[in-house]
């Protein structure tokens, strides 16, 4: 196994396209074959002010990689490693751990370029919601400079259609099309924010969750390699502790004394004051066809156990012509609804 730290990220991993500005307001995400999203995310962050896009391309095949290295505004790193290549990781504080190169990119690629900048990092399937009356990231990032923050944390919403008959047909080419088509979401607040508190405290569920209870879904244990003997009861608990997030931090001070800390928290405390919403659009015309490249794949945590998951869902759902839909789901109406639930806070 390889052992790597913040410092060898330019070793593995390369610029193919493009030239980095680090004074421009950036957002760095890791993508694979998401050219069914880079119409919509690309539109959609650009109108929100970020001025620049850095993408860790892992051997896309879809026509993603060519239409980002087309963009004026978009950097394209590649590199040999692949996402799930695990990697004994030693991070700025000195502790070791084993991490999957994907996320070891998010953690450190941005450390190349950019030091003392408040940078984002998003999947392609995740749109940020600004708070009533904020028109550009930009205002976020001076709020949380003002206020001495280090990182802003967001309450993750899945949005969905009432049935899954709203999962066919075409994927929308914007953030409005698509909030049209999946309108639906979840009225529970998911985290709480408490000061000088490095992580939120997790609140409610994710709709994940709701629909493996609603519809008695367990997702299995992926036995990979000797596992399929015996399976350590340590292993065990990772897999069963699996949850879809409910949470992220999504702009982070990248700095020699903050740095992102797997895919979900950073390093030092994020605001208390400030509480974001990424929209994420897991239930779409491309869930099928994204719970099989997982699974054939097996780079997501624990071999895509969550995506055998969703296939169990999706097969239970057939035919409810309301399937998604609770008593606890609501059509969105605007940023202000999501301060009224507490999914959001300014």
């Amino acid at each position: 196994m390889l052992d790597v730290s913040i410092k060898d990220a330019g070793r593995l991993a390369r610029v193919v396209s493009g030239q980095v500005d680090p004074a421009r307001l950036t957002l760095f995400s890791t993508m694979k074959n998401e050219m069914g999203f880079l119409p919509a995310f690309l539109a959609h962050y650009r109108s929100i002010g970020f001025e620049q896009f850095l993408i860790w391309d892992d051997a896309s095949t879809d026509g993603t990689f060519e239409h980002l290295s087309a963009q004026s505004d978009c950097i394209v790193m590649r590199s040999d490693l692949g996402f799930g290549q695990e990697l004994r990781f030693t991070d700025p504080e000195g502790r070791t751990r084993v991490e999957r190169a994907g996320t070891y990119f998010k953690i450190a690629l941005p450390h190349l370029f950019f030091d003392n900048a408040f940078v984002a990092y998003v999947d392609a399937d995740e749109f940020l919601i600004l708070p009533p009356g904020v028109t550009s990231v930009a205002q976020v990032v001076d709020r949380l400079r003002d206020d001495g923050a280090f990182a802003a944390v967001a309450s993750v919403v899945e949005f969905f259609p009432r049935g899954v008959q709203g999962l066919k047909g075409e994927l929308p080419d914007s953030f409005q099309g698509l909030i049209a088509a999946y309108p639906h979401f979840q009225a529970e607040a998911l985290v709480d924010l408490t000061p000088g508190a490095l992580r939120p405290r997790l609140m409610g569920q994710s709709k994940t969750a709701h629909l493996y209870a609603q519809y008695n879904v367990t997702p299995p244990l992926i036995r990979r390699g000797w596992h399929k003997i015996w399976m350590p009861a340590r292993v065990r608990r990772d897999q069963q502790s699996q949850t879809s997030p409910r949470h992220k931090t999504p702009l982070i001070l990248r700095s020699a004394d903050c740095h992102q800390v797997g895919s979900h928290n950073a390093s030092k405390p994020p605001s208390s004051t400030v509480l974001l919403t990424l929209a994420h659009f897991v239930f779409t015309a491309q869930f099928a066809d994204k719970i099989t490249r997982a699974i054939t794949q097996g780079a997501h945590a624990h071999g895509a156990r969550k995506y055998h998951g969703y296939a169990q869902l999706l097969k239970a759902m057939e035919g409810r012509d309301d399937g998604f839909l609770d008593a606890q789901s609501v059509r969105y109406q605007g940023p202000q609804q999501l301060i009224d639930l507490g999914l959001m806070r300014w």
